[in-house]
């Protein structure tokens, strides 16, 4: 028995399947993406940044609406429009992908959305870590600086554990780094 669906119906499930699925793939997908493709065995710290959350949950609602689109009406303007924005959409999910702070034993990267800092250790001159205690709680930072005088700060999250800052601090110190704690001014 053949059953013909109709594409409105098709487009409505599959919108309807990622809006219920978002909450749980916004969560998973930065961190997924981030331990399987970008990990090796020298990492001493690996995390997302906290805007992919965001931005994974923004890709996800262009596709929703795109895919909404030629619910309304179809035709070539609203299957255009939906195309542009299932691309959209895509187009930022990639854009997800291109956040994330690695520490590790060969360099030093801090990937923004459109800025990237990469140090090796060998062009590293000082670390410092800074510290400051205020009415919501803790707060710390490293702040990588060059040989040239570029610097790059880097705030401990909560991915971070003890061990992680004794291995950046043990890597500092066989690098010949200068490693500096103080609390915040």
């Amino acid at each position: 028995m053949k059953t013909n669906y109709s594409p409105r119906l098709v487009l409505s499930i599959i919108a309807i399947l990622i809006l219920i699925s978002t909450p749980v793939f916004g969560l998973i997908f930065p961190i997924f993406y981030v331990q399987t493709f970008i990990y090796d065995p020298s990492t001493i710290v690996l995390y997302p940044g906290s805007t992919n959350y965001r931005i994974v949950m923004a890709a996800c609602l262009i596709l929703i609406i795109g895919l909404m689109i030629p619910i309304i009406k179809q035709n070539k303007f609203t299957s255009s429009l939906m195309t542009a924005f299932i691309a959209g959409g895509l187009f930022v999910f990639y854009l997800s992908i291109l956040t994330y702070t690695y520490i590790g034993k060969e360099q030093v990267v801090s990937n923004k959305l459109f800025d990237d800092k990469t140090f090796q250790w060998s062009e590293i001159e000082e670390v410092v870590f800074e510290y400051y205690v205020d009415d919501i709680g803790s707060h710390e930072e490293y702040i990588f600086t060059s040989v040239d005088g570029r610097s790059l700060r880097i705030p401990v999250t909560k991915q971070y554990l003890q061990e992680d800052k004794s291995e950046i601090y043990r890597v500092a110190k066989a690098n010949n780094i200068r490693f500096i704690e103080q609390e915040k001014k």
